[in-house]
């Protein structure tokens, strides 16, 4: 494992300052170990349902990045962020179950969609700041939630093309990636791979310092001659296409999709991780997700109790981990290796 990282430091003289200087770190080396540990997963095991919870946690990686990108590096508390999760879910399951689109074509349909949507979006919320911005997206998601579980515009649909989008079913029978779970598993992995790459490399960029100095102090940014309004609305859309990737990937996973998406609940599930991981680092995101699904599967059996219980544990992860769970953690085992190799 070691000889495998220093080959990559070896071979990324063509990648960015900060890549190539981030791979050398301790954080670097664990990531890289990590990845590979998970890459490892199909060929340890082929049962179904653990390859199901690390599908689950990939897609939960992706969609709290996103938030975590709009939210921790752009300052734009959302509430809302099931709206793209939903409507990325709602088109791709559509154009496939009723066009019989190839699955990775269905999911840039579906992203690009969500992308207009964080553009809808974006343009009123830049009237909103703080907790009504928060608000308003919340009431943006409400509102969707509502418009797809109406009966009437249910029975409106049923004169047009193909399966119904409105109405309390949704969309069943959504085929998934591939019939062979490995292979599955290995698209979403290198998805997940590349969607964090590219929202790590758009934070580095001079456009992420440009998000960061908006977050910091608006008044300061737009005195310096930016314009927050089209680089708030760039956010959102940013942020919008890597959630619609993981709202495609969600209904191909669990063959379906309902008005359900569109509750709070699954926003506050990306907020819930990003809290455990770490705000503002995009990479905790994926530590967030891991206890977050791995945890639920723990506390599966215990039932009614199981929401008191995650949420005492929740309690105590805000409490004694502020930042999230990702810095700490690292720095306690970056001293345990310390020790080992006698340092």
């Amino acid at each position: 494992m070691i000889k495998i990282v220093k080959k990559l430091e070896e071979k990324i003289s063509g990648f960015p300052s900060y890549m190539r200087d981030w791979i050398k770190t301790f954080r670097g080396k664990i990531t890289i170990v990590c990845l590979i540990l998970l890459s490892l997963i199909p060929l340890l095991t082929q049962n179904p349902y653990f390859i199901g919870i690390f599908l689950t946690f990939m897609i939960y990686t992706i969609f709290a990045a996103s938030w975590d990108f709009l939210a921790g590096f752009v300052g734009q508390i959302s509430f809302g962020h099931a709206i793209f999760l939903g409507i990325s879910g709602y088109v791709t399951a559509y154009t496939i179950v009723n066009f019989n689109l190839a699955w990775w074509l269905a999911l840039l349909i579906g992203a690009t969609i969500a992308v207009l949507f964080g553009l809808i979006i974006g343009i009123p919320a830049l009237r909103l700041k703080g907790p009504y911005l928060a608000l308003g997206t919340l009431a943006m998601s409400l509102i969707l939630f509502q418009v797809f579980i109406m009966g009437t515009l249910s029975r409106w649909w049923e004169g047009t093309i193909g399966t119904e989008l409105f109405g309390t079913d949704g969309i069943s029978q959504v085929p998934s990636i591939s019939q062979i779970p490995a292979i599955e598993y290995f698209i979403t992995f290198l998805i997940m791979c590349i969607s964090l790459l590219i929202l790590t490399h758009i934070t580095k960029s001079n456009t992420g310092t440009i998000f960061k100095s908006i977050r910091d102090d608006e008044i300061g940014a737009e005195a310096s001659g930016i314009n927050l309004a089209k680089y708030k609305v760039y956010a959102f859309m940013i942020s919008g296409f890597f959630a619609g990737i993981a709202g495609g990937l969600f209904v191909m996973r669990f063959r379906g999709v309902n008005p359900g998406i569109f509750q709070p609940l699954y926003s506050f599930y990306a907020i819930i991780i990003v809290a455990v991981g770490g705000i503002a680092t995009i990479s905790g995101s994926a530590i967030g997700a891991f206890i977050f699904v791995f945890s639920g599967e723990l506390l599966r059996e215990t039932l009614d109790l199981s929401l008191l219980i995650f949420s005492i544990i929740l309690i105590l992860f805000v409490r004694f981990a502020e930042h999230g769970v990702l810095k700490p953690a690292l720095e306690r085992i970056q001293e345990m290796w310390d020790i080992l190799l006698g340092r």
